[in-house]
């Protein structure tokens, strides 16, 4: 089972969901690339001089762009952007965009969708939906994140559950989560 994880971060909190999605697809058997997508333009100065973006850069430097023939080369794809204002990232949708001519090269593969998370209301919801609506286009079997990924954290407290901790390590659980079904799931559709 081949799983590529792609994704867009500017700050650093997709990328660390994308190495957890990445670490639990690992731990379930798979294969993985994980890959990042370019920047659409060169830095502006204030990618320059924020010392969190240069640090995250410098980072991601040994992390590939991603290529279609990543999508051709996977059983699973798992994409991940920020949530931009209820959407994806504009880099996001662009790999997406250029990536139509494979629409049917990509039927039948598994992929999930993961975002960091915003501060504002829906705009996580959103995004992820934008994703799932974009893979579909592609003629790819989506598995849907899981249903505590998509509710803000104190939505659980108001259903009489648990709330959610505001820490990154319950999203990095629940990214690991993910790329570990993604997997599973990915083997049986491969049967």
């Amino acid at each position: 089972m081949n799983v590529a994880v792609i994704f867009y971060s500017l700050y650093g909190d997709t990328a660390a969901l994308a190495a957890a999605v990445a670490e639990g697809a690992e731990q379930a058997g798979a294969t993985v690339r994980l890959r990042q997508i370019a920047d659409l333009a060169a830095p502006q100065e204030r990618w320059r001089t924020s010392e969190r973006i240069r640090a995250l850069r410098e980072h991601l430097a040994c992390v590939p762009v991603a290529r279609r023939d990543d999508l051709l080369w996977a059983d699973g794809i798992a994409l991940g952007s920020p949530a931009r204002y209820g959407t994806m990232s504009a880099e996001l949708r662009r790999f997406l965009d250029g990536a139509r001519q494979l629409s049917g090269d990509l039927a039948g593969k598994v992929a999930s969708v993961f975002c960091s998370p915003s501060p504002i209301a829906g705009a996580q919801r959103a995004a992820l939906q934008a994703m799932i609506v974009s893979l579909l286009s592609h003629g790819v079997l989506v598995q849907p994140p899981a249903r505590a990924a998509m509710d803000p954290p104190d939505t659980a407290a108001r259903r009489g559950g648990p709330p959610r901790a505001s820490s990154g390590e319950l999203d990095l659980t629940l990214a690991r989560a993910l790329g570990g079904r993604l997997a599973l799931t990915g083997q049986q559709t491969r049967r």
